[in-house]
């Protein structure tokens, strides 16, 4: 009887353990690909604001089909789950208007580096309200990717001249506050809904919060807006780096900690660089080469010796 229990438990391990690289895997592949947004905002001529729009407007139609044909609907009747899904959808559109605000008062590099604080905060909320211990793992890789982060984003901005004005540090941390509320959010409700209705309510909250600037900015426009370049590539941003890969990120979060994901977000801007080089031809330099290891080896670290979060007993892998 001891061996059969001991053989069981040896198995169960094993899959958790499987499920645990299974939701690394997904969380690293989405924020890889979605490393490519960069090099695909600079290449269309779209203002931002209505770029952004079409994109989640477009990622949530995509959405929508299996909501609908899967009946998913079904699963906003379970206890505090639509109130939940709301929080998610209107924190993200509160982080990308945060972040926006960051990048207009203060520059693309100091936002960046600001709303990527995110780990920071994770590390000290999720214990409290996610009963997810922060192991002395996550302290060493958020050290190494905040130093490799700053290796990237700094250089350029102090060379270029950063602005560090109030509002655009506060709007800064503010969304990077935004985000790890966003992510614990997500996490306890992931189990009980499936990935893609997660990121559904994120695109028509903030669909319907960007709309106005969007419409704003094509009014002022002085060019053409929508064209068949700009087109293509809101369709790109909605259909690969939104409803694809929210959704791969969505689900592999419920198999990691919000702590290790977040880190493991450090992957976009890493990535980034690297397509400006493949698709711009703009060659990285040696601080971004650097930065990029130290986020390399945090990632690493994390794999290595971070823990799984604690087995959910409801189990859901739409």
């Amino acid at each position: 009887m001891a061996e059969g229990t001991t053989a069981r438990a040896g198995v169960r391990g094993a899959g958790l353990l499987g499920e645990r690289y299974e939701g690394y895997a997904e969380v690293g592949a989405a924020t890889l690909i979605n490393g490519s947004i960069g090099v695909m905002v600079s290449y269309a001529t779209m203002p931002t604001g209505m770029l952004l729009t079409l994109r989640m407007a477009i990622a949530g139609a995509i959405l929508a089909v299996p909501f609908v044909l899967l009946r998913r609907w079904r699963e906003l009747a379970q206890p505090g789950v639509r109130l939940r899904l709301l929080a998610v959808g209107l924190i993200v559109a509160a982080n990308l208007i945060l972040y926006f605000l960051s990048i207009r008062y203060s520059g693309v590099a100091i936002a960046i580096f600001l709303s990527y604080m995110a780990p920071v905060y994770l590390a000290i909320a999720a214990p409290i309200f996610l009963r997810e211990k922060t192991e002395a793992a996550v302290w060493g890789a958020i050290a190494l990717a905040m130093v490799g982060m700053a290796a990237i984003v700094l250089p350029g901005a102090l060379i270029g001249g950063a602005t560090f004005s109030v509002v655009g540090i506060t709007t800064g941390i503010a969304a990077g506050i935004c985000y790890a509320a966003a992510l614990m959010t997500i996490k306890s409700v992931r189990s009980r809904v499936a990935s893609s209705t997660i990121v559904l309510a994120q695109c028509v909250c903030t669909t319907l919060a960007i709309l106005p600037l969007g419409l704003i900015e094509v009014v002022r426009a002085e060019v053409p807006v929508f064209t068949a370049r700009n087109l293509l590539m809101a369709l790109l941003l909605g259909a690969l780096t939104t409803a694809f890969t929210f959704t791969l990120f969505t689900h592999g979060i419920k198999y990691v900690k919000v702590q290790h994901a977040s880190i493991i977000g450090y992957l976009e801007p890493l990535s980034a660089p690297i397509y400006a080089l493949l698709l711009l031809g703009q060659v990285p330099s040696l601080w971004t080469v650097a930065g990029g290891l130290l986020i390399v080896v945090a990632g690493v670290l994390l794999v290595r010796f971070g823990r799984a979060p604690r087995p959910e007993p409801e189990e859901l892998h739409a």
